[in-house]
């Protein structure tokens, strides 16, 4: 038994504990609104378990809208860059043109086939919009040469923030058989007889395996000899036999892999919370009753019960389309008086407005109202006021995935494609050596208010022109070198497009050359002053470097 390896189990089975309420709450959120996650608390058999307590599925097709928008308004086409976050040192040409550079090559990374991006992030996404949390991690190819993003069941990891709130200690449930466990050749060394037995006579045995990610100094604190073995890395990757506590493999980390993106955070909680969480459960609830109300009085308007005189008809009562009933022919009352409709008392439509009420409660929570941009305008002034009115609505539900959600996970990507030299770093510029690497969200809400700039640039050049024909200082307003630059970025324009601040600087020195000669030429077809002209115009071409200066 190895001491470490029984405090973290001891420390993990603390964790999954604490948990057990929570994921009491996600199985209930789960049958109302993702019944494909129904397994917290219980064993999930697809085909008979399957959706089995819904009545309307509108909190299904809520969170599968809100959940597929992620990928659709935040994660199309060129949807981040890499940037150091410093305008003087991105707006660089030269540093601009690297970056670019790493851009391309980074988003060929995460989107190669292999690592399998989207599919993985599309999983969490809808994990992100029911639970509130989101498990993915990000590893490295046995050959090292492709990311792997993996989305993990929330119920099977468990986790603890540190003092800054950050999570940085995780712990995944991920139990194994014997012979997967024997696959894995570092650790058939440290083995459990137990496991050696099953290998030869059960493989398909399963044993608790759990993977452990914490800081270095958590688990082996001043051990100089781990510390040599684990140079700089921060932090440990470690799996452990969970039954026997022993630790099966371990390795150095440089970054915590695991990302935890949470919807929505109180202060003492390590676990988010969703809109189905917050507002939506209740409403859930009610919807599933309301429908089962509604059918029930349906199917009774439809086809209504019947009260009979039983002494009136030979047999029972046949009700089906085509069917017999054979009367007493003795009987001297009317088949309509003896066969009457029962009539509950039932409205069916105040039934369906109280359900209508419900889905837009449901359809408010989950921001489904909110989510879809705004129509282009007439005009800059009012497509502006729109989107502003449009981000102030949507910023909630973009800000955290953006900062909690993408940020942490491309980070964590770069920092181990940095790790591999995936990028030609002796190119790049020193002022970018020296500086961290952030990312800048480009989905369609930033997208749009780049196209603003197009349009406020063109609306100003008309405006400006039409008041420099009153008053020719008007141009002086405005600085149009930023002014164009900003329109252009605003078109998504490369940038190696612009140049780098050596060929501007030549190019305003030739463009002011050519001031000076023309200005030099008018003096001297005017014949005014020709000695002072003459001079002038011989010093411009000095300048100018088309004459040589006199010895």
């Amino acid at each position: 038994m190895d001491e470490r390896a029984k405090e973290l189990v001891k420390i993990g089975t603390s964790l999954f504990a604490k948990k057990g309420t929570w994921n009491s709450l996600c199985q209930e959120i789960a049958d109302n609104f993702y019944p494909m996650r129904s397994d917290f608390t219980r064993t999930f058999t697809l085909g008979t378990d399957f959706a089995l307590n819904l009545m309307d599925s509108y909190t299904v097709q809520a969170r599968e809208t809100l959940g597929n928008t992620i990928g659709a308004l935040l994660r199309q086409g060129d949807w981040f860059a890499v940037k150091t976050g410093l305008d003087e040192v991105d707006e660089d040409p030269t540093n601009a043109r690297w970056l670019e550079y790493a851009t391309n090559h980074f988003r060929r990374l995460v989107y190669d086939r292999r690592a399998k991006f989207t599919r993985s992030t599309n999983e969490a996404d809808h994990d992100y919009v029911a639970f509130g949390n989101a498990v993915l991690s990000v590893e490295e190819s046995e050959g090292r040469d492709h990311f792997l993003f993996r989305t993990w069941h929330p119920k099977s990891c468990a986790w603890m923030e540190n003092s800054s709130g950050k999570i940085d200690h995780l712990q995944r449930d991920m139990p194994m058989t014997a012979r997967a466990m024997n696959a894995r050749k570092a650790w058939r060394a440290n083995f459990h007889p137990d496991i050696d037995k099953a290998v030869k006579e059960d493989p398909t045995k399963e044993f608790k395996v759990r993977h452990v990610v914490l800081p270095f100094d958590e688990i082996y604190g001043d051990d100089k000899a781990k510390r040599r073995q684990y140079k700089d890395s921060p932090f440990c990757s470690l799996y452990v036999d969970s039954d026997h506590e022993v630790i099966l493999g371990e390795a150095p980390l440089p970054v915590f892999n695991y990302v935890v993106p949470r919807w929505r955070t109180l202060s003492g909680f390590a676990q988010g919370f969703s809109p189905a969480t917050i507002n939506s459960l209740p409403d859930g609830r009610m919807l599933q009753a309301l429908a089962r109300i509604i059918l029930e009085q349906g199917e009774k308007a439809i086809d209504p019960p019947i009260v009979a005189k039983g002494e009136i008809f030979r047999d029972a009562v046949n009700l089906y389309a085509g069917g017999m009933t054979y009367a007493d022919l003795e009987s001297d009352e009317k088949l309509q008086d003896v066969l009457q409709v029962l009539d509950s008392g039932g409205n069916l439509s105040f039934g369906m407005e109280m359900k209508q009420d419900v889905r837009n409660l449901i359809t408010e929570a989950f921001l489904l109202n909110k989510i879809m941009l705004p129509p282009q305008q007439k005009t800059a002034f009012e497509t502006q006021a729109r989107l502003e009115e449009y981000r102030r609505a949507i910023l909630p539900f973009t800000g955290p995935i953006e900062s909690e959600y993408h940020l942490p996970l491309l980070d964590v990507a770069f920092q181990m494609a940095v790790r591999n030299n995936a990028f030609n770093i002796k190119d790049m510029p020193k002022a970018l050596s020296d500086a961290d690497v952030t990312f800048t969200f480009e989905g369609p809400l930033n997208t749009a208010e780049g196209r603003q700039n197009v349009q406020a640039y063109q609306e100003t050049l008309q405006m400006v022109a039409a008041g420099a024909n009153i008053d020719k200082t008007i141009t002086t307003l405005i600085d149009w070198k930023k002014a164009t630059k900003d329109a252009i970025r605003g078109t998504q324009a490369p940038a190696d497009w612009f140049n780098d601040e050596e060929t501007q600087k030549a190019g305003e020195d030739a463009a002011n050359q050519a001031d000076k000669l023309a200005q030099a030429a008018t003096m001297l077809k005017g014949g005014a002053d020709v000695g002072k002209s003459v001079a002038d115009a011989s010093l411009a071409l000095q300048q100018a470097g088309m004459i040589q200066q006199a010895a």
